[in-house]
């Protein structure tokens, strides 16, 4: 460790431990403090922390900030583009969360559970060792398996949760130690080191939902909180596992990234049609974001910049419209009760700010002009016709699926016939306030995405020279 990579470091141990403080205070105070408000300044201190370690990357030389004991190629404290990416747009969605959870469901308990969880995927964002990930992985499904089994009505949805996540932690665990044991960034790997590949990629797939084991998708969304919901799904932690563990092998692109990606594509198109049919808000939240994650992945194996910039820019577009109009749901459900979309539901004389605020970013999620989508869609479809001509087609798919989704659901929920003396829910200060900076920062890159591109670009380049390494790991300390 550089004393230039100091700064950036500690900028990441401190939005690793805000929300851990927060959460200590708030077991030992919660009644002297608003929980609402120690959440918001624990996740506020992760947000500048993260901005600030963001800053230090680009500012530097471009050469990753490690820290701890080197493992087959991977650092205990590793931060490099990706991570100084993910870090600020994670905390975004979380401090997105933080304002607008309806306040029956932020008792104290969950705020604790909220803010761990947030500690663990900022823990998970900034390493690279294999051990470590593992740990995560299993801390994480535990941590969030105990909070949907606390929400009511949530027993069902646990099980289903458990279950498949215990097979994928399995999974990571024996394959991760085969990788361990035979690196496939060694030229001249074997069996074991391959074995070791497939099993992660299995992990990756059951974790991030794709077909045929998207199964658990539904019952998080319909079963579980909102904020749990996104809070699992939004930060793709499978897919950051999979650049982690699958991305440097000697011979390329390994085949288990490749079968990843047309497992993605499938599952994005296919979650897009079943969003279509969908009975209820929840349950067309839930197949849209699995459509959604599901092309990150699908573009993570190409070859060529532009299709990469693509998929890292529709991890952050998409994650954050989804982010939108989930909270949008939540504060409709909040006062309304659970809503279907079998039939007009005339809310928009109920709530018209809500019914503004999901429009927008349902159409942020589709690629309307202005968006940052808008340049996430042209990224990744450009690249994937000049790669691979039915990725393109999918992805085409992909996105005439969600946008039949997404009006769908809008004029269910909010058109139809209204009655005369319905109550009005003006919307909330606090929430008017998170709605519109997610707003902001989804048009504001649209407008003017040249910086935001560039940095994704400097991402994509250090992604395919890891790619293109042939040679041995190199030595402590230096990321190959």
């Amino acid at each position: 460790m550089s004393d230039t990579q100091t700064p950036g470091l500690i900028a990441v141990a401190v939005c690793i431990a805000a929300p851990l403080v927060g959460a200590v205070a708030l077991r030992f105070a919660e009644r002297l403090f608003n929980p609402r408000l120690i959440a918001a300044t624990a996740v506020g201190v992760s947000l500048m922390a993260a901005i600030v370690a963001a800053a230090c990357w680009h500012c530097g030389s471009g050469r990753p900030a490690t820290f701890g004991h080197q493992l087959a190629g991977g650092d205990v404290v590793f931060v490099d583009g990706l991570t100084a990416l993910l870090l600020p747009y994670v905390a975004v969605v979380d401090m997105a969360i933080v304002l607008v959870a309806p306040r029956r469901a932020f008792a104290s308990p969950a705020v604790r559970r909220l803010l761990l969880g947030a500690a663990i995927t900022f823990a998970t964002l900034s390493t690279s060792h294999p051990i470590v990930l593992v740990v995560l992985w299993a801390v994480s499904i535990l941590s969030t398996w105990t909070t949907i089994r606390s929400t009511m009505g949530g027993r069902g949805a646990a099980r289903v949760y458990g279950l498949t996540m215990s097979m994928a932690v399995a999974c990571m665990t024996i394959g991760t130690a085969l990788l361990v044991a035979d690196p496939p960034w060694l030229v001249g790997s074997g069996m074991t080191g391959a074995a070791g590949g497939w099993l992660v990629a299995l992990a990756v797939m059951i974790r991030k939902g794709l077909v045929p084991f998207h199964s658990w998708y539904p019952a998080l969304f319909s079963g579980a909180s909102l904020a749990t919901a996104l809070v699992v799904t939004m930060p793709q932690v499978a897919t950051y596992t999979a650049l982690r563990l699958l991305v440097g092998h000697a011979d390329g692109v390994p085949h288990e990234l490749v079968v990843l990606a047309n497992a993605a594509l499938l599952t994005a198109a296919y979650g897009a049609a079943l969003a279509v049919v969908q009975r209820d808000v929840r349950g067309l939240l839930g197949m849209l974001a699995m459509s959604q994650s599901a092309m990150v992945l699908a573009g993570l194996s190409g070859t060529v910049p532009t299709e990469l910039c693509g998929a890292l820019a529709v991890w952050v577009s998409s994650g954050l419209a989804l982010t939108g109009i989930g909270l949008v749901a939540w504060a409709i459900e909040s006062r309304g009760g659970m809503i279907s979309i079998e039939s007009l539901q005339g809310r928009f004389a109920d709530a018209p700010a809500l019914a503004a605020f999901f429009l927008l970013f349902g159409l942020a999620i589709l690629g309307f002009p202005g968006t940052l989508s808008f340049v996430a869609d042209d990224l990744i479809i450009s690249g994937s016709l000049d790669d691979h001509l039915h990725a393109g087609v999918f992805v085409i798919l992909t996105t005439v699926f969600a946008g039949i989704a997404v009006m769908r659901g809008w004029f269910r929920v909010f058109g139809g016939p209204v009655t005369v003396d319905a109550p009005r829910h003006a919307i909330l200060p606090r929430e008017r306030f998170a709605f519109t900076a997610l707003l902001a920062i989804l048009f504001g890159l649209g407008l003017w995405p040249g910086p935001f591109v560039q940095s994704l670009e400097n991402v994509a380049a250090s992604l395919l020279a890891a790619r293109q390494h042939h040679d041995a790991p190199a030595p402590s300390g230096v990321h190959p």
